[in-house]
């Protein structure tokens, strides 16, 4: 496709226009087709794939100045200029110009910015209905919403639409206030507040969504949801200081929040009643007085352990921190339980980098890096959510339970004390092994003697 670097003009402007028109009305009289869908607009000097995805250099040709594009009928208050920021295709998903005419977006995509509020950085912008809307909002009941609300059924259109549509316009006042003159008592499954899906993917769909961040270049660009087991959530389940209220939040960090989010759900009156939900709290129970959880309340303090590398570009250590968020799969097959077994890294290396590399002992380290799914991971050694410091009488790897957790079934079962004394030693210390085996050292020396 010829790159166009300036606006029409002219002659120019002429015939593009007279080619444009004319390639549309040839599309509006095609037969609907794969074929018609993939027509090009062309002009000298322009050239308009309607199936491509809407770039600004796309519209520049025409559009050079975008606060000259403004016309919506003098129904709301709206100008180009002020989301020249913004990528053309976060609100303009599809080619909006059209043989049927130009397809503007809806108040829906409007509100995956208006009214959200973006974590520590507040609210990105209003979502008042008069910042937008010229009407008095009395005029601007939807097509659905019935003329008397209060007076016809509602309890099911309300739970369908509270978080989708009622909540865009209103808030919880809007319902206790009727609610609570006639004596009613109603509260839904869902937060009062307004939900807006996957919405976020309208920017953080973009993989040119970048930052520089520490020092280098980092991408903002959301995947892996459509394989996760949580592909059905939506942004605001997780990320519950990215929402559509002014709220106060466990920590000032959206990542903890975030990654401590999981509990919301795991530890919901629906999992309980599966049974599911009993071992979640133990599960709990046992992180809380983890040195993960301290070292947590340490980053929300900001505090940091010594030892530990703990860089705003690392996970803390919540439940997505090492598991994982957006790309988490779900544990009922063996492909995913083998890949969970040998994520030591990605779970537990990036903040544990000098423990991980010294993990390289001939008989753990160095073949569960090879992708050994019988040697031992991390956390078979050292818990999974109970981690404690070894000096802990509590860890498994204190001096008292040491021989216990080697002596699982499976591994040196049986073992006893004596054992574990000589070898615990080796397991993250090979390299200073080497160093001091005299042996090793006299063959060292021999092949520095060798030509």
């Amino acid at each position: 496709m010829k790159e166009v670097s300036r606006g029409c003009s002219g002659e120019r402007l002429s015939i593009a226009i007279g080619v444009f028109l004319l390639a549309l009305a040839i599309a509006a009289a095609a037969p609907a087709s794969s074929a018609a869908a993939e027509r090009i607009i062309t002009g000298e000097s322009l050239v308009i794939r309607l199936t491509d995805r809407v770039y600004s250099e796309s519209c520049d040709p025409c559009h050079g100045n975008i606060a000259d594009t403004d016309n919506y009928d003098g129904t709301i208050y709206f100008e180009h200029g002020y989301h020249m920021l913004i990528q053309c295709s976060s609100c303009h998903s599809v080619f909006p110009h059209r043989p049927e005419g130009t397809i503007k977006p809806d108040m829906k995509l409007c509100f995956d910015c208006h009214g959200l509020y973006h974590g520590p950085m507040g609210s990105i912008a209003s979502g008042e209905c008069e910042t937008c809307h010229i009407a008095p909002r009395d005029q601007l009941r939807p097509d659905f919403h019935i003329a008397n609300w209060a007076q016809e059924p509602h309890v099911q259109p309300a739970e369908e639409r509270l978080q989708t549509q009622c909540m865009m316009c209103h808030d919880r006042r809007s319902c206790t206030a009727c609610h609570d003159e006639l004596g009613i008592e109603w509260e839904p499954d869902v937060p009062y507040t307004y939900d807006s899906a996957d919405g976020c993917l309208t920017c953080h769909g973009d993989p040119y969504l970048l930052r520089v961040s520490e020092g280098r270049l980092k991408s903002y660009q959301v995947t892996g949801i459509e394989n996760s087991v949580h592909r059905d959530l939506t942004c605001q389940q997780c990320h519950a200081d990215f929402t559509y209220e002014d709220r106060m939040d466990p920590s000032p960090l959206w990542r903890v929040n975030a990654g401590l989010a999981c509990r919301e759900c795991h530890m919901s009156p629906e999992n309980f009643d599966e049974g599911r939900g009993l071992a979640m709290a133990a599960i709990v129970a046992e992180y809380d007085v983890s040195i993960h959880a301290q070292a947590l309340r340490d980053r929300i303090a900001g505090r940091q352990q010594p030892g530990v590398q703990m860089g705003p570009l690392v996970e803390p250590p919540t439940c997505a921190g090492c598991h994982g968020g957006h790309y988490i799969r779900r544990l009922d097959t063996a492909q995913a339980r083998e890949a969970l077994h040998l994520a030591g890294y990605r779970m537990c290396g990036r903040c544990h980098q000098a423990e991980y590399d010294s993990y390289d002992d001939p008989y753990h380290g160095a073949v569960y890096k090879r992708g050994a799914l019988d040697a031992p991971s991390c956390w078979d050694c050292h818990a999974a959510h109970a981690v404690l410091p070894n000096e802990d009488p509590l860890s498994l790897m204190s001096d008292a339970n040491m021989p216990t957790t080697c002596g699982t079934q499976g591994c040196h079962y049986g073992s006893a004390e004596p054992f574990t004394a000589a070898a615990a030693d080796l397991i993250h210390g090979k390299a200073q092994a080497r160093a001091e085996n005299p042996i090793q050292n006299a063959l060292e020396r021999v092949r520095e003697w060798l030509p």
